[in-house]
């Protein structure tokens, strides 16, 4: 199902690229990403502690944890959405990014719900969770939008898009139908638990939002100096890219943080820095052969899209593919650095991160264009990767973090 779910959102972009136009594509980016950084923010770090907490609660304690959380979630929602609404109204937009805003509340429940499921040790409903929201829809959508015309528009996709999450939260409203929900929601709600928590995750807040930022602000800079239409292209190029880093991700990174987490346990720095030396090496092998295989199968797949614009700035794909290569490296350090809970350094990296793709792409895309788009990513991480292997296997600098 994971396997499905990578190739289905590249193939989405294959598709959107293919039969609908690149200023779509870009336009579908542009939302993909709001839909990753928007629940990042709403959030506000509370669902580590949740979920995290959940696997030693009651089903009582824990249905009363979530009752608190996504209210609040749905009422951030709510306020986005009215204001969206009354934007659209007093100003004539379109009213497609409200149905945005409706996807990002799903998505970010779905998103919850498979870290909680994954937590409670139920993989199989966790991963069917994502792949209703993350590829069953698309499955659905590809076909019927080839064989009729008329279903060949962003708002039809997005609406399918819709039905995925919504599908993915009805599935766990069925599976958890004998948890306490009922008695939960009769109990007197208590903002200072939600104020608490807030408090606790400021650190985890400060690091998840500088990590999205650095993931999906790109796409936004390439939007305003370079408009939609590259704007698509970059889009397709990054989403070649960023399925290696998903595969990866998937395939590497979920067995090794269990064990890296075990081994700072069990064995402290050294035992920990022992085994992140052997975790980078799979890693860095990893991240080359399915980067030159994801490459290739572009090439392969570029005569299909027929859209000329693609095959224009192929130097820019592959700074790209290998700036994104480099950002899995520099992502492996992240996680080594969360493994041995050096919480505060680890944010600082990923503050910088973000800090340090924005200003190279402010600086770079004007003057070079989606070259410039590739050369700020490869810079960047290449930066990360090195500060994080200093940081991980200099013994000064390991002591003193």
């Amino acid at each position: 199902m994971r396997a499905t779910t990578i190739a289905s959102k590249f193939g989405l972009a294959i598709f959107i690229g293919r039969y609908l136009d690149l200023s779509s594509l870009g336009l579908y980016g542009l939302a993909a990403g709001a839909v990753a950084i928007v629940p990042v923010a709403i959030s506000m770090g509370m669902v580590h502690s949740i979920m995290r907490e959940a696997v030693t609660l009651n089903a009582g304690q824990l249905t009363n944890n979530l009752r608190h959380y996504w209210c609040f979630t749905a009422a951030a929602y709510a306020l986005m959405l009215i204001s969206a609404v009354l934007i659209t109204v007093a100003f004539g937009l379109p009213e497609l990014w409200s149905l945005v805003i409706v996807i990002m509340l799903f998505e970010h429940i779905g998103n919850d719900v498979f870290q909680l499921l994954s937590n409670l040790e139920r993989p199989v409903l966790a991963n069917t969770n994502a792949f209703l929201r993350g590829a069953a829809w698309i499955l659905v959508y590809i076909p019927i939008a080839i064989w009729e015309p008329t279903f060949r528009s962003i708002t039809i996709l997005f609406e399918f898009w819709l039905a995925g999450s919504v599908a993915a939260l009805l599935l766990f409203v069925w599976a958890t139908r004998s948890w306490p929900w009922k008695r939960a929601f009769l109990l007197p709600f208590e903002p200072a638990w939600i104020s608490a928590k807030i408090k606790n995750a400021f650190i985890i807040y400060i690091s998840d939002l500088s990590f999205i930022a650095s993931q999906y602000l790109d796409r936004y800079l390439v939007t305003l100096f370079l408009g939609l239409r590259l704007a698509g292209v970059y889009f397709l190029y990054w989403s070649a890219a960023n399925a290696v880093s998903t595969f990866v991700s998937i395939v590497v990174f979920q067995m090794q943080r269990p064990r890296l987490i075990k081994a700072h346990h069990d064995g402290g720095t050294p035992a920990h820095r022992q085994l992140s030396t052997s975790f980078m090496r799979t890693t860095i092998l990893a991240t080359v052969v399915f980067s030159i295989a994801t490459g290739c199968a572009f090439y392969l797949l570029m005569p299909y899209l027929k859209q000329p614009a693609v095959a224009d700035y192929l130097a820019a794909f592959w700074l790209i593919i290998a700036g994104m290569a480099l950002r899995n490296i520099a992502d492996f350090g992240s996680m080594a650095l969360f493994t041995s809970h050096r919480d505060r350094v680890m944010t600082l990296t990923n503050v910088s991160a973000a800090v340090v793709l924005t200003l190279a792409q402010g600086l770079l895309l004007p003057t070079a264009g989606l070259y410039g788009a590739g050369a700020a990513i490869l810079l960047t991480f290449s930066a990360m990767a090195f500060w994080r292997y200093k940081l991980l296997f200099n013994r000064s600098l390991a002591a003193s973090g």
